[in-house]
């Protein structure tokens, strides 16, 4: 069962786009089930008989697969003079910063609180998604993207 469930109100409406959100909800839901699956009463949960690794392994996957994401939709802004290109690469940036630091912290053996992890990411989707990549669906629909 997926903590976060796609629905069309996450469309965006250019096919490419809402794949890759599709996957990126998949990628969520797989960090959700790793920490799900844990053991113990701490907030912090180690995969059992896994410890860490899954949880590093999913959060890194979350990285390269975003930042992938991200450089495939500026592309898009850039190419069709979407004019609010700068505040929506600073949301990006800004996300990207974040998911690395969680990644660093969990190289280096610091433990982030994946629940407050999942929390800031399920709320990213609703902000990122439903408010700030919506605003580009008709500029890109506009210019041929669907």
């Amino acid at each position: 069962m997926s903590t976060f469930a796609w629905n069309e109100s996450y469309s965006v409406h250019v096919h490419q786009f809402d794949a890759q959100h599709k996957k990126l909800f998949e990628i969520i839901n797989e960090l959700a089930d790793a920490m799900r699956v844990g053991k113990g009463d701490d907030v912090i949960r180690d995969v059992v008989g896994k410890g860490d690794d899954v949880i590093r392994d999913v959060v890194g996957q979350l990285a390269v697969y975003t930042r992938t994401h991200f450089l495939q939709e500026e592309v898009a802004m850039r190419q069709t003079g979407y004019p609010d290109f700068a505040p929506h690469q600073s949301q990006h940036n800004k996300l990207m910063a974040d998911v690395e630091k969680y990644k660093t912290d969990l190289i280096e053996g610091r433990k982030p609180n994946i629940v407050a992890v999942l929390n800031f990411l399920q709320q990213w989707l609703v902000d990122h998604i439903q408010k700030s990549d919506k605003k580009y669906s008709d500029h890109l629909n506009n210019h041929g993207l669907r």
